[in-house]
């Protein structure tokens, strides 16, 4: 899982500033590709998910300063 998460911090990276809606457009793909890792590794559908969020959080809460905006991102990808 340590590539994937090293693939969204370098997507993060070479973005030059995003809107909240474009990460959080962007947090959802690479969640849908751990996810997708995860499934094709064994896991179930619920691991694959708890762990699909848990990694793509980690990567996305250590790039992002402001508490407020990682919320707001979250929450946002949680609505699309």
């Amino acid at each position: 899982m340590t590539q994937l998460q090293e693939e969204f911090l370098e997507e993060l990276k070479s973005k030059e500033k995003l809107t909240i809606i474009e990460y959080a457009t962007l947090f959802g793909k690479h969640i849908q590709i751990a996810i997708d890792y995860e499934l094709k590794n064994g896991a179930s559908e619920h691991q694959a998910k708890a762990m699909g969020n848990y990694y793509t959080v980690t990567v996305l809460s250590d790039f992002v300063a402001s508490e407020n905006k990682l919320s707001r991102i979250i929450a946002l990808h949680e609505t699309m």
